[in-house]
């Protein structure tokens, strides 16, 4: 039977992403893909309304006659009721089941009109009970649905009290957007809220997926005009999401991916927190040298050292040799660029100065070994790109 097909198809919430959007069934990626007026609807009908509004109807009731169907269980025995099963999320004791569908309408022959109704029938949101044989009941249509708009990609978060779901409705900010409804504890449902501008986009955002930490992670096509979907993590504390940063992970991935590409850049995260740290401490030493080394460095490698100074706007990697950070005032007018000597302030405060700009980090090495014969030995190797600092591997 369908039902057991598709639970067997979505045994676990995440289920619903793997597929990513080259799986998704191509009735509903045109759906998703038409704007609202690309589909030509007015949009003149009741959205959203605001937070604290009972009503959470996107639209008034004022469908035709093509648009309508009795919600109830025979629906899911209907042959034209179309459950998409990549939109389908389970609640954790699988009791409950959340999923997208559409009803294919069957047009009058003849009439023009009714092939249009037809093609513009709009996927909807729902939710069934699941008995222990599999069996789907008690079928219902969530309040979150509009007439005129599409639904879909249900995600629950850890606790099921939350459903993240997208939609192309009027208060979407672009072709389709990341939506959130609270599930009470009554069976009822909190306000629909778009996630806001630091999660959609202009552009398509699809797919949400909320992993048992609370990152939220979808896909978008924000980077690529419109065209090939990447995948974004956003860590969401107290219903306010972070910043999304931007996965090195296929869209077509699954949960265990996603998460692997996120551990990554958290990784990446500490250890450049690390590597801060390591340098602070390198620096705090160098701040207690006497201050007049700067003009003694000069003047022992001014026949070894030329070329100019490095560009700190640029992204060139360069290999140089750290003498000196201090945040007090530093007279440089004794020094010349030529000498290979050069220096940066940076926004913490902090007047770096570095001696000589080399291409490799073993050019940098023999630099600073000749360094420390001449008594600056709390000189160290420094990586630069622009104004990115970091200690060479």
């Amino acid at each position: 039977m369908k039902k057991l097909m598709i639970m067997m198809l979505a045994a676990v919430p995440f289920g619903m992403i793997a597929q990513g959007v080259q799986g998704v069934d191509e009735s509903a990626n045109d759906i998703f893909n038409s704007s609202y007026a690309e589909l030509e609807i007015a949009t003149n009908d009741n959205p959203f309304k605001e937070k604290g509004s009972p009503d959470l109807n996107m639209y008034e009731d004022n469908s035709s006659e093509y648009e309508t169907y009795e919600v109830n269980d025979l629906l899911l025995a209907d042959p034209n009721f179309d459950i998409q099963e990549d939109m389908i999320a389970y609640t954790k004791d699988l009791k409950t089941v959340y999923f997208s569908a559409h009803k294919k309408l069957k047009a009058k022959k003849g009439n023009t009109s009714d092939v249009k109704i037809k093609k513009s029938v709009q996927l909807k949101l729902f939710k069934a009970n699941v008995k222990e044989n599999g069996e789907w009941e008690n079928l219902e249509m969530l309040p979150v649905n509009g007439k005129r708009n599409s639904t879909g990609y249900p995600s629950l978060n850890n606790d099921d009290t939350k459903l993240y779901f997208v939609a192309d409705g009027p208060q979407s900010t672009g072709k389709t957007d990341i939506f959130v409804v609270d599930l009470l504890e009554d069976g009822t449902y909190g306000n629909a809220e778009n996630m806001g501008s630091k999660i959609n986009s202009e552009e398509r955002e699809m797919q949400p997926l909320l992993d048992e930490s609370n990152v939220l992670y979808f896909t978008s096509d924000i980077d690529t005009d419109g065209e090939e979907l990447d995948v974004f993590a956003s860590v969401v504390n107290e219903d306010e999401p972070s910043t999304p940063i931007k996965l090195n992970v296929s869209a077509t991935g699954s949960k265990e991916d996603y998460m692997a590409a996120f551990k990554a850049v958290e990784e990446e995260a500490i250890r450049l927190a690390e590597e801060e740290a390591n340098l602070r401490d390198l620096e705090i030493l160098l701040e207690a040298e006497n201050l007049a080394e700067i003009a003694q460095v000069e003047e022992d490698f001014k026949n070894t050292l030329s070329g100019k100074a490095y560009n700190f706007g640029s992204d060139q990697v360069v290999y140089t040799v750290q003498i000196g950070a201090f945040l007090q005032e530093v007279k440089t007018g004794t020094y010349k660029k030529s000498a290979g000597l050069f220096n940066h302030r940076y926004d913490d405060g902090y007047n770096r100065f570095y001696s000589g700009v080399f291409n490799t980090y073993e050019e940098a090495l023999d630099h600073l070994k000749q360094m420390r014969k001449d008594r600056y030995e709390d000189a160290f190797v420094l990586g630069l790109e622009g104004t990115r600092r970091f200690l060479p591997k």
